[in-house]
């Protein structure tokens, strides 16, 4: 009688093969970490613009004003806060949520520069809500002086803090919240404010405009911007 060959893998082929598993990994995973981190900040971007919008239409349907000139300097946010659920009042300048004076200044422009002007538009208030997110305000309370809201999207905690990657800042005009970047905004000149080519302080307040109409935005974010 024939016995027959048992067929088997040699040493060689096991790790040939163990190789190209590791090239493949190499090449994908980080693709599918990019593009899986890219899907949660559009997402969470997604979601805070319907949150801030639900808000402003609220208080307009109780006849609440959204006129900025009725409101004391650094008071808007807590109207604001009224309308929703699970909030925490950080103060001012965010310092009482985090053990840090001054939390504001810690955020960076799309070049990674920090402080003045562009955190300017942070320092009237800070509300973190129930699912991580930071709203900060800018309202200084006279006539013709806009009322912005900016959105930490991952939180004070969760870096980079950088405007354009997971910070995005909104307007009201007219009753209505655009964001910022968009036609009548304080800041419609993405070319100065929403790119890698600008070195103007404040670039990177302009790029909610882009995240809210380029599906792609947050792939090109987490690609570019590290």
């Amino acid at each position: 009688m024939f016995k027959s060959k048992e067929m088997a893998f040699t040493l060689a082929e096991v790790l040939i093969t163990l190789g190209v598993i590791g090239v493949v990994a190499a090449i994908t995973i980080p693709s599918l970490v990019a593009n899986y981190k890219a899907h949660q900040l559009r997402t969470q971007f997604l979601k805070s613009y319907s949150t801030i919008q639900q808000v402003f239409r609220q208080m307009q349907n109780d006849e609440i004003s959204l006129d900025p000139a009725d409101y004391a300097h650094a008071s808007y946010y807590k109207t604001f806060s009224k309308y929703l659920t699970g909030v925490t009042d950080c103060g001012v300048y965010g310092n009482e949520c985090y053990r840090t004076s001054f939390a504001c200044h810690t955020y960076q422009n799309l070049k990674k520069k920090k402080g003045q002007p562009i955190t300017t538009h942070l320092d009237d208030g800070q509300l973190l809500l129930s699912d991580g997110t930071v709203l900060m305000f800018d309202n200084l309370g006279r006539d013709n002086a806009p009322v912005l809201v900016s959105v930490d999207l991952n939180g004070f905690n969760s870096p980079p803090n950088r405007f354009g990657y997971d910070v995005f800042t909104f307007q009201l005009i007219d009753e209505n919240i655009k964001a910022m970047g968009d036609l009548g905004t304080l800041y419609p000149d993405k070319d100065k404010y929403c790119s890698l080519n600008s070195n103007d302080s404040l670039n990177g307040i302009s790029c909610a405009v882009k995240a809210r109409s380029d599906a792609d935005y947050f792939k090109w974010a987490v690609r570019n911007l590290k």
